[in-house]
């Protein structure tokens, strides 16, 4: 199969500015070692807990305290696709005590699917890279599917009574993912979201839905309840080596999904090299890299003028696999 044309998607003369902006803009790490925060820091998840991007968050919080020497707490705040926590961010004071861990869903989805957002991702300071999720085709334990093809199979003789998907939302990444699976299959199934990954699992091990394009990280978390039929990557992941890839099943899709620390805009760059210096010092240790693949999860150790640039890549991409869909949430 030929590899995901979307993939290839070119950045907006936006992206490109803003990525030239870090790039030249950044000063050197020593120089930002002068800021440190002057009391308690807060995470924003736009995320109830429970679901990968929590999970993640929570490490890099406990991680991040004492070498920020203040605690680094994690607040969830969430509700419509992101935007509540996303919105509070904006709002914050740009001092590097409020950032936000987020995904592609707040800053890369939203403004494809929503004409008005109450924020504007565009202006968000980027951070640093934390680590990429790995998307999993999981199903409800007693479906019976053992392969992508047997569940591929399944679905087209379900035309008359269409197998059903859950998603962390609507126009999530995860309906996108799967969406996209639906496409490039051509099969049929219904939709169901949830306001969160977390309650979207309870129903797949309660037999509610049968399917979901899920984070490996949680499926990893149920105890082998959920059947992970193939992952979403272009070579095996190393957390799950035995599961053959869909490109390897015949399917034609792969792809990550960001998980990365960002500020509120007008963030001094000062603050944003200190804490994602702080930051890259541990993602890149083994010990993390051990921790995120046992989690699901790929360690992200691009440099931040990099991270700046890939952004605006996975931007991208994002927006052209939304805009195939065609998806609208305020029209």
């Amino acid at each position: 199969m030929s590899p995901d044309p979307l993939r290839t998607a070119r950045p907006s003369r936006r992206a490109v500015l803003l990525a030239a902006a870090g790039l030249i803009a950044a000063p050197r790490v020593a120089k930002a070692q002068g800021w440190a925060p002057s009391r308690p820091i807060r995470l924003v998840v736009a995320y109830p807990p429970g679901g990968a991007t929590d999970l993640a968050a929570r490490w890099t919080a406990r991680e991040l305290s004492p070498r920020l020497g203040q605690p680094v707490v994690v607040e969830n705040r969430p509700g419509a696709n992101g935007i509540v926590g996303s919105q509070a961010v904006q709002q914050s004071a740009p001092d590097g005590h409020t950032l936000i861990f987020t995904t592609a869903d707040t800053h890369s989805v939203n403004p494809v699917v929503y004409r008005r957002l109450p924020y504007e991702p565009q202006r968000f300071v980027p951070v640093s890279a934390v680590a990429r999720l790995v998307f999993s085709l999981v199903t409800r334990p007693g479906l019976g599917p053992r392969n992508a093809q047997d569940f591929i199979a399944l679905a087209r003789s379900r035309a008359a009574n269409p197998l059903t998907f859950a998603s962390w939302g609507i126009a999530s990444t995860s309906q996108v993912m799967m969406e996209t699976f639906k496409f490039e299959t051509q099969t049929e199934m219904q939709h169901v979201p949830f306001q969160g990954a977390a309650p979207a699992v309870t129903a797949l091990l309660s037999d509610q839905v049968d399917s979901m394009m899920l984070p490996v990280a949680v499926a990893l978390g149920q105890g082998g309840r959920l059947p992970i039929l193939g992952v979403a990557t272009s070579q095996r992941f190393a957390g799950v080596p035995q599961v053959p890839t869909l490109a390897e099943q015949g399917v034609n899709l792969s792809g990550d999904l960001w998980l990365s620390i960002l500020a509120p805009p007008g963030t001094p760059e000062p603050i944003a090299e200190r804490i994602a210096a702080e930051t890259q010092a541990f993602v890149r240790t083994p010990e993390a890299a051990s921790f995120l693949t046992q989690n699901g999860l790929i360690p992200d150790i691009a440099e931040r003028a990099r991270f700046i640039a890939y952004l605006q890549e996975e931007d991208a991409i994002w927006r052209a696999r939304v805009a195939r869909l065609n998806v609208r949430l305020d029209d």
